[in-house]
């Protein structure tokens, strides 16, 4: 996993278009039985663009509705959603435009890290019931409300795909496929006797989603479709690992009488309370999720729910209950500093690298006396050191699987420099072993803080941050287009301002990683830089890298 559980974003496929519209495509996010969806550029930012499957787009029923349904959701306000942009209704390929969300949907949360807790489990039942709130206000009905159409930000949660799932209505809960309309374990009772999706359904999908969320799955999951039909429709659910408050709106929200289950306003007034809920774009404003407790290290799979409470479900108006205000509610400056780290997706950066403003430091590596370490003599085979043909090396062997080399640099280092090297890969597992340039910020030895820009031989590229025992890949690996394994030129661009960190990366001439890392308290001492190689602990293929014509400019 990425920090802060970024999602992965796929190399793009043969098969699939380089642009749509005024749109330039990125890379894969995922697909389904609905169609694909793409992370692109557009005219104002990143955007993701689900485009429909062919078979869909030749039906015209199927196309009517989708017309019907996509403007309906651009209705939809923007609380705690992930709102709909632009679309293409017309010829083919079909396609709908939305926010792009730099975050992991709550199911693959649950999958790698286990349930949520605390204010976190709060803000995410909030955020759902402001965006149920904005979507039925426009007059439209979810259809599919589970943990994957729920992402997960630094700003909050964000329902997505709402009342799409209506294109692929084919009438009596089956889509145009032949398969159920909706996900069983998330459907409310109605729906399971054929009858019409209204706002109640979408209720009844929020509890089982918060549920979820404080316990890992549905509190109707089952192993076959069948048996998540029949629970959903003749069992009480059990929600001790919720506390008393969240319990009872739960529990009125799953009443198998869609008539006796609270509204989604009703929700969030019982979450926030009635006055607070009266202003459903500032509850949704500020709700937010503290990532470094869902991904930090110190988070574990399978990590036990917050404190259970004792007693049944209570079955009341949602109106009835009220949780006190949380550290998830925050607002202005404060808010805006819980945003810890923002990704910048390759397709999406500037071209060239930025223009130093001098060099502080050079080495050709054409002496071997130039203040580089160097353990075993000079030599071309040499584990760590100049090579005596005008280069530096740095291998990896059985006693070391990673090595770091720090550029002997007298005058100040700047607090804003690009590096740059020219690498050449000579030896290392394809998909294991890295190299490249460091930035470090270490306080003291005792405390190593820094971040690693760097390749691999199969053309792969990552940010790797390291702070102490804490090793996290800041960014997914990149496909580097063109790559060369040996010629290439990194550029590395590191600049430190209070607790944030940016690091961007260049191969050649094109950007293609770049982050900003909002939780690098750590980083108090000067900063060094140096180069770096590594590879997997364990594997038997040591990695060697060549370098030359290494830099430090300063940027202003």
């Amino acid at each position: 996993m990425t920090a802060y559980g970024l999602p992965p974003v796929l190399a793009l496929e043969p098969s699939d278009p380089a642009g749509l519209g005024p749109y330039r495509i990125a890379g894969r996010l995922g697909s389904g039985g609905m169609g694909t969806v793409y992370l692109a550029e557009g005219p104002s930012g990143p955007v993701a663009i689900k485009v429909i499957n062919r078979h869909l787009a030749a039906n015209p029923e199927f196309v009517a509705r989708f017309r019907s349904e996509v403007a309906a959701a651009r209705r939809v306000s923007r609380f705690c959603t992930a709102p709909v942009l632009d679309a293409r209704l017309e010829g083919e390929p079909l396609w709908v435009v939305t926010e792009y969300v730099a975050g992991p949907d709550l199911a693959r949360l649950l999958r790698e890290q286990g349930p949520l807790t605390g204010s976190n489990l709060e803000a995410l039942a909030v955020g759902v019931a402001a965006a149920l709130t904005a979507i039925h206000d426009a007059g439209v009905v979810h259809r599919d409300l589970k943990p994957a159409n729920v992402l997960l930000s630094p700003l909050g949660p964000r329902v997505i795909d709402f009342g799409i799932a209506r294109a692929l209505d084919a009438g009596k809960g089956q889509t145009v496929t032949g398969t159920i309309l909706g996900t069983p374990e998330y459907m409310a009772p109605e729906l399971v006797s054929d009858a019409k999706a209204g706002p109640p359904a979408d209720v009844f999908a929020w509890g089982c989603v918060v549920a979820a969320a404080a316990t890992g799955s549905s509190p109707f999951a089952s192993r076959t479709v069948p048996e998540a039909l029949y629970r959903v429709v003749h069992d009480t659910p059990d929600l001790s690992a919720l506390d008393a408050e969240l319990r009872g709106l739960v529990g009125a929200a799953l009443d198998k009488d869609p008539a006796a289950r609270p509204t989604a306003k009703e929700l969030l007034s019982g979450l926030v309370g009635r006055e607070e809920a009266r202003d459903t774009a500032r509850v949704a404003g500020t709700v937010r999720l503290d990532l470094s407790k869902l991904f930090g290290p110190t988070v574990q799979a399978g990590a036990a729910p917050g404190p259970a409470g004792h007693g049944a479900a209570g079955r009341a108006s949602g109106a009835r209950f009220r949780l006190p205000r949380r550290p998830y509610l925050v607002g202005g400056v404060a808010a805006a500093a819980l945003l810890a780290a923002v990704l910048l997706v390759p397709g999406m950066l500037p071209q060239g690298p930025p223009e130093i403003t001098d060099v502080l430091y050079r080495d050709d590596f054409g002496s071997d006396g130039s203040g580089w370490w160097k353990d075993s003599g000079t030599a071309v085979d040499t584990v760590h050191g100049y090579t005596g043909d005008g280069r530096y090396t740095i291998a990896t062997d059985f006693g070391s699987s990673s090595r770091k080399g720090r550029a002997p640099v007298n005058a100040e280092p700047p607090e804003h420099a690009l590096v740059s090297v020219k690498t050449d890969f000579a030896a290392g597992a394809p998909s294991t072993a890295w190299g490249g340039v460091y930035c470090d910020y270490s306080p003291d030895e005792e405390h190593p803080f820094y971040y690693v820009a760097e390749v691999r031989p199969d053309g792969r590229a990552r940010i790797h941050k390291s702070a102490g025992e804490d090793q996290v890949d800041l960014t997914a690996d990149v496909l580097v287009p063109e790559f060369r394994k040996s010629g290439a030129v990194l550029r590395v661009e590191c600049e430190r301002d209070g607790d944030r960190v940016r690091v961007g990366l260049w191969v050649d001439e094109e950007q293609v990683a770049a982050v900003v890392d909002g939780d690098a308290a750590g980083a108090k001492g000067k900063p060094a830089f140096g180069l770096a190689v590594s590879k997997q602990h364990g594997e038997e293929t040591d990695t060697r890298l060549y370098f030359d014509d290494f830099r430090i400019g300063r940027l202003p």
